[in-house]
């Protein structure tokens, strides 16, 4: 008993100790959020309106009124970027292989919209087809993106800096990924360019946050992707958000497609929500102004 005691004593003036760290300065202002206000997110482009991951979602989600277009990208076997959410195009198109065997002439053959997967409305199927990341750049060359790395090979990372440079539109790009080490590697090659938290990371911040000791997280991200829940546990919370944004860290809410969800979002102070239905948030967004 007296062990128990003596260990509860250690780990209560260890907690004292830690609570009393200093803050960590806020992440200094990018571009990419020169606007300073709420963004709405098209998820896939808005793939409730139109085949998600194309470029006729993306030129639909601009022209409604999107402020940032989100897309997933995977590396071809020619090393081409694609923009696609799997890693294979069994479920978003007529086709079939995974993207990193096949190359782009091969990948294009097939095209998109014809599993409700990534378009609910599948039914009314399109020729749509699977776009690079250059042909989207230079369709939409004014468009900001936030842009999630699907692979974990570390060429995706470098093919994307690449890109992103020779557009000259890292002002217009937020990179993200769930696969943290990938992160860190497309950080060291490309510091230019802002990133989101990966998952690992967002797991940690989450933890010490509950435990009150957000300020012991350096981040090296500037905006983190939250769901309301995962393994049933509420994420998405106010204290959260009033944590990151004492850090200058941008929150957004990920994947976000009822009404009451986004009132929730937008009531607690979310700098941007994630969905398929840009058309649904906006229309919110408008009537909460009159």
């Amino acid at each position: 008993m007296k062990f128990f005691l003596n260990l509860i004593l250690v780990l209560a003036c260890l907690y004292g100790v830690l609570w009393l760290f200093p803050e960590p300065e806020p992440m200094e202002d990018i571009s990419f959020y020169s606007d300073a206000g709420f963004s709405v997110i098209a998820h896939r482009g808005g793939r409730g309106l139109v085949p998600g991951n194309t470029i006729e979602a993306a030129i639909n989600a601009v022209n409604i009124g999107s402020d940032i277009i989100e897309i997933d990208v995977h590396l071809t076997a020619d090393d081409i970027l694609v923009v696609r959410h799997d890693a294979s195009i069994d479920t978003t198109t007529n086709g079939s292989g995974q993207i990193s065997a096949m190359s782009l002439s091969e990948i294009q053959d097939y095209h998109a919209g014809f599993h409700e997967i990534d378009y609910p409305n599948a039914k009314y199927q399109q020729l749509i087809e699977v776009p690079t990341l250059a042909a989207l750049f230079s369709k939409l060359p004014d468009q900001r993106y936030l842009i999630e790395l699907k692979p974990q090979d570390v060429s995706a990372a470098d093919s994307l800096c690449g890109l992103i440079r020779h557009h000259k539109i890292h002002n217009q790009v937020m990179v993200g990924s769930f696969h943290t080490p990938m992160l860190k590697h497309f950080r060291r090659v490309c510091p230019e360019i802002p990133t989101s938290l990966g998952e690992s990371e967002i797991t940690q911040l989450v933890l010490l946050e509950r435990l009150n000791l957000s300020h012991l997280f350096i981040s090296e991200g500037y905006s983190i992707q939250i769901p309301m829940t995962a393994g049933g546990v509420d994420i998405l919370r106010p204290k959260l958000v009033n944590v990151m944004h004492k850090r200058n860290i941008r929150v957004d809410a990920w994947t976000l497609n009822d009404v009451n969800s986004m009132k929730y979002a937008i009531d607690i102070g979310v700098d941007g929500v994630i969905t398929d239905w840009p058309d649904v948030l906006i229309e919110l967004l408008q009537n909460s102004d009159k």
